[in-house]
């Protein structure tokens, strides 16, 4: 019932029209659209700076993480040692470091 009131006020109208000339005017209006347009040199180069940036900053960030890594390592060979020496007692080190004297004289 509704369905049949709906078309009823529509009637045999219609819904869409076109703008005056559109047919005619459409080849020039598209060839404006597409028409090649100069580019300044900024924009034709904006995406490789783009990604020289990038990875300029993996280099560095990957550099950085590497000199981290490096020196966590040395550290924790330090920390070993030092670990090992206090728990040996104070003869015993005395002991290590005459023997390492007379080896580094001996050669």
């Amino acid at each position: 019932m509704n369905k049949n009131r709906i078309l009823n006020e529509i009637g045999n109208r219609k819904p869409f029209a076109v703008p005056e000339n559109y047919f005619e005017d459409f080849a020039n209006q598209f060839e404006a659209q597409i028409a090649v347009k100069p580019v300044s040199p900024v924009k034709l180069l904006r995406p490789w700076m783009y990604m020289a940036a990038m990875f300029l900053g993996v280099f560095f960030m990957s550099r950085i993480v590497y000199t981290v890594y490096n020196d966590n390592k040395t550290a924790d060979a330090d920390n070993y040692e030092l670990y090992v020496m206090s728990q040996v007692n104070d003869v015993e080190n005395l002991e290590y470091f005459e023997d390492e004297v007379v080896e580094t004289t001996n050669k």
